[in-house]
């Protein structure tokens, strides 16, 4: 697995496929960081989730996506007191999201967790997870954030069709994701290279050097 340094934009393997299972379980228990698997061991990554429930996967990508998006400047931007991960609807992540970010900062701000009745209240949050429970109301939803600073991401079906960001897919059983490259630039934000080279796909397309 890779772990990726926000000062350098490098990733570290990490050597093999029992590491990366302990290391989730270690970070289930204590918060520590669970890196994103990257191009080099993505096929470690999914081997490792067949011992890791799919929500603790999901959640792990959740946090890391923070690690890589930018966001441009912006008063409300700047203004931020925390980095807010903000769940939608009902939360399938559980505990496991808020010991993954339990002491961690992202961005130069401490992680909140924080969930959400409406998309209303969504819209200081830099990462918005948008549960498939919220359904058909789902392209409202993501109406009411438009032309925020915050990245959309859900595991509902066609989210990326609504105008989401990142959506998550499964692959042969195993988590995967997939970007809307268009709707992260129209909120101008930006994706680190490194994680559009783990989508399954960018905008519809494979994504450059990874497979299904």
């Amino acid at each position: 697995m890779r772990s990726f340094s926000p000062k350098t934009g490098a990733f570290g393997c990490l050597s093999s496929r029992r590491n990366l299972g302990a290391r989730v379980a270690r970070g289930r228990r204590s918060g520590a960081v669970i890196a994103i698997a990257a191009s080099c061991v993505i096929a470690a990554f999914a081997h490792a989730q067949n011992h890791i429930p799919e929500y603790d996967v999901k959640a792990a990508y959740l946090f890391n996506f923070g690690k890589f998006v930018r966001f441009a400047p912006s008063d409300a931007v700047i203004k931020r007191q925390n980095f807010d991960i903000c769940i939608l609807g009902q939360d399938p992540l559980g505990a496991t999201l808020d010991e993954l970010t339990a002491s961690e900062q992202l961005d130069g701000k401490p992680v909140r967790v924080v969930r959400l009745k409406t998309a209303a209240e969504a819209r200081e949050c830099a990462i918005a997870y948008i549960s498939a429970s919220e359904g058909t109301r789902v392209g409202t939803d993501l109406d009411a954030l438009r032309g925020q600073a915050a990245l959309t991401v859900s595991d509902a079906a066609n989210f990326l069709e609504h105008g989401g960001m990142i959506q998550f897919v499964s692959v042969a059983n195993h988590v995967r994701f997939a970007v809307n490259l268009d709707a992260v630039r129209s909120a101008q934000l930006s994706l680190s290279s490194e994680l559009l080279r783990v989508a399954i796909s960018v905008n519809g397309e494979p994504a450059t050097g990874v497979r299904p």
